[in-house]
């Protein structure tokens, strides 16, 4: 059984391994993982860099439509030169780009069997597209006061909108929070409304997956996790909708943005993950 496994931002392989080590003793030790590391070197969240060596990487920086195509075609080649696997596991930005690159592989192979066999999303939000033809356009709601509302109306409300962006979050805000988290964040935000915003740029523009607007659904077995504190739990949530539900687990911890902690969310998960295994085998 091989596992592709995609970290999350401003982490590396080593880091991912090392979060996962009570994961992984908890499945057979047959299972093998192969490690692949974003190439984009960031600027980590404080407490990251006071706990976690670096380098500290990425697969994608802003999320526009160009650099998410890149991403994943960098994740395609190293499947085509290391793979087959049979399984893929990402958190964070790994989720979301094991998430992206199932979409895209069934929207341009519909008649090709799956890319994996089953896909464990730890920490996930909803995927980013490759291309402003697939997905809703989140131009405004990347760059507003609520760029993590899940809202459906909302959404297509900010596709609408021709509005200047603001250059400053307001206080108290989501944009505030993730400005607060993410050292690069206004940088990003201020990135898409100068160069995105430009009506020459409009292929650019980011578009995500949201399973009220789009019919597209991941077709495979799933295991999800999320923390009951992360920030990101209604994105993790859509994400379980955005696949098949017949064949979606679900493990929530008491945990934030990360995978679980304790030895025993661990092992709790780890039932889940052989379940999804088990279905993926039996295609039930």
């Amino acid at each position: 059984m091989r596992i592709l496994c995609l970290h999350g931002t401003a982490i590396n392989s080593t880091v991912f391994q090392s979060k996962t080590e009570k994961l992984r003793s908890f499945l057979p030790q047959e299972y093998s993982y192969e490690w692949l590391d974003g190439d984009l070197h960031i600027i980590p969240q404080k407490f990251l860099s006071e706990v976690y060596p670096g380098p500290y990487l990425s697969y994608v920086n802003i999320l526009t439509t160009d650099n998410v195509a890149r991403a994943l075609g960098r994740i395609e080649e190293f499947i085509e030169n290391e793979g087959p696997f049979d399984g893929v596991m990402g958190v964070s930005e790994g989720s979301m780009l094991s998430a992206a690159l199932l979409l895209k592989h069934q929207a341009e192979n519909p008649f090709s069997p799956p890319l994996f066999r089953f896909a464990i999303f730890i920490s996930g939000t909803l995927p980013f597209s490759w291309s402003t033809s697939a997905g809703q356009d989140v131009f405004h709601l990347l760059t507003g006061d609520n760029p993590l509302s899940t809202n459906a109306s909302e959404w297509q409300r900010l596709a609408a909108d021709s509005a200047p962006i603001r250059q400053e979050p307001l206080s108290n805000s989501e944009a505030a929070v993730l400005a607060d988290m993410f050292p690069t964040w206004q940088e990003r935000v201020r990135y898409i409304g100068g160069i995105i915003g430009k009506p020459e740029n409009a292929h650019l523009r980011p578009c995500c997956f949201h399973p009220d607007l789009q019919q597209e659904r991941i077709n495979i077995p799933t295991a999800h996790a999320w923390g009951l504190q992360d920030l990101f739990k209604p994105h993790a949530e859509q994400l379980v909708r955005l696949c098949d539900t017949t064949v979606a687990a679900v493990y929530e911890h008491g945990g934030d943005h990360d995978v679980p902690h304790t030895l025993e969310e661990n092992k709790k998960f780890s039932e889940v993950i052989r379940k999804t295994i088990l279905r993926s085998a039996f295609a039930i």
